[in-house]
């Protein structure tokens, strides 16, 4: 924040700061032996090892090395782990507290966790990764959401089974409903990030960048995005892809830059 309204003392202040616990993370927490961050235990100081999902908000932070992220990110393509049909649970699957039945954290899929831990793959550049997890969870929640009765958005959700999640304090009943709190992650910025592919819509550079999925056929886009003072349409089929705006800005499409002009705007992708 300090960057952007060009205060560079105060910017120099928090990124020393930053690089301190980037260095004492690393240095302490990062498990050689499994690659993966884990606590420490305050008594002994050794590893605490919980496999949690906790662990990647260090690629949300971005203060894994590449080599760092490229294991973690192993971990959530393995079905053992916090892969399988329902990707980024709390609690690894193979931890011995994990619960089939979500249990908050011992298993449960939360939003905001997920979507920490898609930031930080879209950061580290594994674009196809993240809209292949947010596929597989926005599946998990329509399909909760229609067979599961009251149909509504639940707190977590179920690592299983297309239910909520159970509320382990609470005897076998499940999360709080209706909860939008967070849970609309999945069907508004997860949805329009992470499986349509407009991972970065900058109002301070004028930039849309769009991973355009090679999965999802036929008509494919966004319509009345709004960011700063510019409202556009982008639509798609296959390789040809037409955009309107009401002023000029740069749409980037699977890396490569498109110039956006006030009005209509036809580009071959």
């Amino acid at each position: 924040m300090f960057a952007l309204v060009d205060d560079a003392e105060n910017e120099r202040i928090w990124y020393d700061k930053f690089s301190e616990k980037k260095s004492i993370v690393n240095n302490f927490y990062w498990d050689k032996e499994d690659s993966f961050y884990y606590d420490i235990d305050c008594n002994t100081h050794e590893f605490y090892k919980v496999m949690s999902i906790a662990s990647y908000w260090t690629l949300t932070a971005g203060i894994a090395s590449e080599e760092q992220a490229k294991a973690l990110i192993k971990q959530i393509e393995n079905p053992k782990t916090f892969g399988g049909v329902v990707p980024l649970v709390s609690l690894s699957r193979s931890d011995n507290d994990y619960n089939p039945l979500g249990a908050y954290w011992r298993g449960a899929v939360w939003a905001p966790t997920a979507y920490a831990t898609l930031i930080g793959m879209k950061n580290y550049g594994f674009l196809n990764e993240a809209h292949s997890a947010s596929c597989k969870l926005l599946e998990h929640i329509y399909k909760t959401y229609v067979e599961f009765e009251p149909h509504t958005l639940w707190e977590c959700y179920s690592p299983e089974e297309y239910k909520p999640s159970e509320n382990e304090c609470a005897n076998g009943k499940y999360v709080r409903p209706d909860f939008c709190g967070w849970s609309a992650l999945f069907p508004i910025s997860i949805y329009i990030e992470f499986v349509l592919g407009f991972h970065t819509i900058d109002a301070f550079q004028n930039l849309v960048e769009w991973a355009k999925p090679d999965t999802l056929k036929g008509k494919i886009g966004i319509k009345n995005l709004r960011f700063g003072k510019i409202l556009t349409d982008i639509e798609a089929v296959e390789n040809n892809c037409k955009v309107v705006s009401n002023d000029a800005y740069t749409l980037k499409i699977n890396g490569k830059p498109y110039s956006v002009v006030a009005g209509e705007n036809q580009f071959t992708i």
